[in-house]
């Protein structure tokens, strides 16, 4: 049995450590087991107002699972990956064999680094079409769907009707502020989103609804809307598999829009709203369950990343989550 070296460890925990999660709450730990690595959900991290049904934190592990096989396949090692739905541990990776590591693995293990969560602006020059097929080619697999929305005055009038009840619900705000990390610079560790992450922008460009946020009216954000590049990821069910899928496929788009100079932020507070997935399904045509929604493109500023927990926290002691 092949046992890790702590360098090859500190390649898993760094890789896991950097995956995007729900407001940076980084919901998960490893277990190493020999050659087998349980990732674990932490099911002590909820947002009982933004994520109440603790979707959000499933999709979060999703991505971090990506980044685990990445890093391992990065390491020169095959490995399998088996999807769990009984326990705290969300999936196994079975280290396997020595494999050369492909081209394609090695982009995107190196894009890991280079992923932020965008709430800025976008330059306005259009993504190439070839690279928009790219990034929707990346994520599709069996039971998720990628769709690029038509109708964006519907979604920009659904978009703006979710803005105003969050940003008039005290108790969400409140916890968003909990939520909000008072930390700067490039090496800010913790958790919690960045606060400098969280400028004055208007919608589209925020991306997470504040008090002060302004929103504009349907028509002007319809026009923001249009001048950017929207994703939906859907899938045909609503089980925790269904959203480990839809974690591991966003991660999989978003690592490939770094690898090509994109940026990118994800958007799934108002998908816990009351009937707006219904609404999205109908009013977008979508052909299945929404999950989240991923905006994209030529940043026009630079984003510093977000604050990360020490290394030592990500791995859980023999027997479970800390």
């Amino acid at each position: 049995m092949t046992v890790l070296t702590t360098e090859q460890l500190g390649v898993l925990a760094r890789a896991v450590s950097r995956a995007p999660s729900v407001h940076n709450s980084q919901p998960w730990q490893l277990l190493v087991r020999g050659t087998e690595v349980d990732l674990l959900e932490r099911r002590d991290v909820h947002l009982r107002r933004h994520d109440p049904s603790d979707r959000d934190r499933v999709l979060s592990c999703g991505a971090a699972l990506t980044n685990l096989e990445l890093a391992v396949r990065a390491l020169g090692r095959d490995c399998h990956v088996g999807l769990r739905d009984d326990s705290d541990v969300v999936a196994t990776v079975t280290i396997g064999r020595r494999r050369a590591t492909s081209t394609r693995a090695y982009l995107l293990y190196q894009a890991i680094g280079r992923r932020r969560s965008h709430r800025h602006r976008f330059f306005h020059s259009r993504v190439p079409t070839t690279v928009q097929h790219a990034l929707v080619a990346a994520g599709e697999t069996t039971g998720v769907h990628i769709v690029r929305p038509a109708r964006l005055d519907k979604l920009a009038q659904l978009l703006g009707f979710a803005a105003r009840v969050l940003r008039d619900d005290r108790g969400y705000q409140r916890e968003l502020a909990v939520w909000t990390a008072h930390t700067h610079g490039w090496d800010a560790a913790g958790d919690g989103i960045a606060g400098d992450a969280l400028g004055p922008e208007p919608l589209p460009f925020a991306g997470i609804v504040r008090p002060g946020t302004p929103i504009p009216d349907d028509a002007v954000l319809a026009d923001r809307l249009a001048g950017e590049n929207w994703l939906v990821f859907c899938t045909d069910g609503d089980t925790r598999p269904d959203q480990l899928a839809a974690g591991a496929a966003l991660e999989r788009t978003w690592l490939t829009a770094a690898s090509k100079a994109l940026a990118g932020s994800v958007i799934t507070q108002p998908l816990h709203l009351t009937g707006f997935r219904a609404r999205l399904v109908s009013e977008l045509a979508l052909p299945g369950v929404p999950q989240a929604i991923f905006r994209y493109g030529y940043p026009a500023v630079p984003a510093a990343p977000s604050p990360r927990l020490p290394l030592g926290e990500l791995f859980a002691p023999p027997g479970g989550t800390r």
